[in-house]
């Protein structure tokens, strides 16, 4: 039994390998695989040498069905299974599939989505969860292992009716002649799947097989069809074929599971559709609606509710007018109830409709360091230059999350997502931000954003991230959105200026000044600093320090922005070795700087996670141990000796972020994998410098060089004073 595997591909080279390893790892191994080439160069085939792959290309049409069709002509096998590029599959999928397969017949498997790579998907334990009977079914009603109820109810949307993860017979296609219909754009997979499943004499549900669909994370560069913003094209395509092909559902109870599929387009997409649409639409609208209703039958009424069975009898009468009110009305109410019940969603609906109408203050700044954590970074340093510089010119907002900081010069404090903060966020013309702004940030006209950002970045970022595990899978876009908004995006060092532009997609004002926080490290009066920051942390002045500065891993958290922290630096054994003459201050990243009690390492450990200026840190730190924090790239502006602490350097590196350099060649110090290698490096500290002295100058050169101790007038003077 021979089975014909077609993918469609668009040039998605990212995202074909796992699909191909996943083939390459089938148990059963009677199948070929055909490609079609949409216009693109052919994928790499040569890491998989035990596939037998034929391609086909074509002219770029971005038509799923055109691509798909030609596979079915080039197809030898006496199954067809239809595989999407960017998707994979289980290993023993096929193995399963056939057992269950049967003459003229089809047999159907388990959707599963993910955001992930293959590798991260499963290592994330989904497949173990899987084995174990805990991970979730499929969405449909019930149990039932009706073909129809199955394939069509088990999509969130009418454009999500997929014929993915579905073994064909050839017989089926052949003696039907069936095609996928190549005038659908977004819509061609239900009518395709609609005629299978009217001509096959079996329809077998093998719950075993898995077929995973791989959501996009990228809808911004790399959209999946779903993720395409081409509306009104979808809409009238969506209509178009509900019209042209509900005849070939049986007309039974099967037929109620497509009207109901298509009732809930009209009420989830069509109605917004008609609500925003200018007049002449309207009518076009009301044409292609008033047909397609007009074949639903009446059984599928006592699955709607109310308001979704009123919008289908105004459409039915073609009455989008009626459409457009009531959909306007239940939206009014469904905000209202929203907005009624949370107060969080109150305020912000305030701030967007009552405050931001309101006039902005010409001379206000709002300042944010880390989230409104602390009072610390490049906002600090701007802050005190441009009180120093220019007091009394402009008044200042303090964002905190409830404990307000001590702040040298006149200052409004107010608490973060209070109602005093979204009169000020309002209201502000300048804003001076070392992280994002929240989502839901209005960008005024006239008003200016600075984002000075908070490091040079050796982790990947934003979008030269495949995989994003920790955040929300939409980051990507939530990103791109967000950083629309910057005016002016401050860079340390040219290697941060050329990343910060592909990461972040950032085309705006780029200021290529260092970092306003490093200016204290290139202060004249160092030694006295030193000396008064000991003495107000309480660190005895003839220790040397040790700041130890590990960044967060990606896959150590508990739920959504709750992460947490191993520390595997054994601190009994550093203080057995370096009490004498050292003290180390532990300074990790602000997302999990709750996550560690040093109380029982008292005069030797001090727990500075929460100290809001890792600057001054810096200044009375001998050496610096860190991982892959860029704590590193700021500390080398001092010239004293790095340490790197990389345990975990493989799994860093390979599966979770990736680095922008290498960090074996460029490092400035020893990679050290377990304590005992940490303390001997320690000891013997005057030779590593020796040593990593030539390493030190040209990573020096290549990351310092825009730093002078004048970034924050550098930046003042761009942002603030039009120079």
């Amino acid at each position: 039994m021979r089975i014909s595997v077609i993918i469609a591909y668009h040039g998605e080279t990212k995202y074909i390998m796992d699909c191909f390893a996943s083939l390459a790892e089938q148990t059963y191994r009677d199948f070929e695989v055909i490609v079609v080439c949409d216009g693109c160069e052919e994928p790499d085939v040569s890491p998989f040498p035990e596939l037998t792959v034929r391609f086909v290309k074509q002219e770029a049409s971005g038509s799923v069905a055109i691509m798909r069709n030609l596979g079915i002509e080039k197809a030898e096998g006496e199954y067809l299974y239809f595989l999407d590029a960017d998707d994979y599959i289980d290993t023993n999928m096929f193995e399963q599939m056939t057992q269950a397969a049967v003459p003229d017949g089809v047999v159907y498997a388990t959707i599963r989505h993910t955001w992930y790579s293959r590798k991260v998907h499963y290592d994330n334990g989904e497949e173990l969860n899987r084995q174990n009977g805990t991970a979730k079914k499929d969405r449909f009603r019930g149990d039932c292992q009706n073909p129809y109820e199955f394939l069509i109810m088990r999509a969130n949307g009418l454009q999500n009716v997929t014929i993915l993860g579905m073994l064909i017979a050839r017989s089926i296609v052949d003696e039907n002649n069936l095609r996928f219909d190549e005038d659908f754009l977004y819509f061609s997979d239900a009518p395709f799947l609609l005629q299978v499943l009217a001509a096959a004499k079996t329809a077998v549900f093998c719950e075993e097989s898995v077929y995973i669909k791989r959501k996009h994370n990228d809808p911004v560069n790399l959209p999946a069809l779903v993720q395409v913003k081409d509306e009104e094209k979808k809409i009238f395509e969506g209509m178009r074929m509900y019209s042209q092909y509900k005849h070939v559902v049986p007309k039974d109870e099967n037929e109620v599971y497509f009207d109901y599929k298509f009732a809930r387009f009209l009420v989830t997409r069509i109605s917004w559709f008609i609500l925003k649409a200018k007049p002449g639409k309207r009518k076009e609208v009301c044409a292609c609606l008033k047909e397609a209703l007009g074949k639903m039958g009446d059984g599928v009424n006592e699955r709607l509710g109310r308001y979704p069975r009123q919008l289908v009898k105004y459409g039915k009468r073609g009455r989008v007018d009626k459409i457009a009110k009531k959909a306007r009305s239940n939206a009014r109410k469904e905000k209202v109830r929203t907005v009624i019940h949370s107060r969080s969603r109150m305020k912000r609906y305030i701030y967007r409709k009552v405050l931001c109408k309101m006039k902005m203050i010409p001379d206000l700044i709002v300042f944010e360091s880390f989230f409104g954590k602390n009072y610390s970074d490049s906002p600090k340093y701007i802050y005190e230059y441009l009180n120093q510089t220019y007091p009394g010119t402009y008044k200042s907002v303090w964002i905190h999350t409830g404990k307000k900081f001590d702040l040298p010069y006149k200052a409004k404090q107010v608490r973060r997502f209070s109602f005093r903060y979204f009169y000020y966020m309002a209201r502000s013309k300048y804003f001076v931000f070392n992280g994002r702004q929240p989502r839901y940030f209005v960008k005024r006209k006239g008003s200016v954003f600075l984002e000075t950002w908070h490091g040079t970045p050796l982790k990947k970022l934003v979008f030269d991230m495949d995989d994003v595990t920790s955040a929300t899978p939409l980051y990507k876009e939530e990103v791109y959105k967000q950083t629309r908004a910057w005016d002016y995006l401050v860079a340390p060092n040219r290697f941060s200026a050329d990343i910060f532009g592909h990461a972040f997609m950032y085309d705006g004002n780029m200021l290529e000044t260092g970092y306003p926080r490093n200016d204290i490290l290139y202060r004249d009066d160092k030694e006295k600093l030193i000396g008064e920051i000991k003495d107000e942390l309480g660190i005895p002045q003839d220790k040397k320090v040790i700041l130890y500065a590990p960044t967060w891993r990606d896959d150590e958290y508990y739920g959504h922005a709750k992460y947490k922290f191993s520390l595997m630096l054994e601190l009994d054994r550093m203080r057995d070795e370096l009490e004498d003459e050292y003290v180390v201050i532990l300074r990790t990243h602000y997302f999990i700087a709750d996550a560690l009690d040093l109380s029982e390492y008292g005069g030797f450990a001090y727990n500075m996670s929460k100290y809001d200026d890792i600057a001054r840190l810096y200044l009375i730190s001998d050496i610096l141990i860190t991982d892959y924090s860029s704590v590193f790239f700021d500390f080398a502006n001092l010239r004293r000796p790095m340490l790197f602490f990389t345990y975990d350097l493989e799994k860093y590196r390979g599966v979770l972020r990736g680095f922008y350099m290498d960090v074996e060649e460029e490092l400035p110090g020893p990679m050290l994998f377990d304590t005992e290698q940490v303390i001997d490096a320690i000891h013997h500290i005057g030779d590593i410098q020796k040593e990593y002295a030539h390493k030190y100058n040209k990573f020096y050169d290549k990351y310092c060089a825009w730093e002078d101790g004048h970034a924050s007038e550098k930046v003042v003077n761009a942002v603030f004073r039009g120079e």
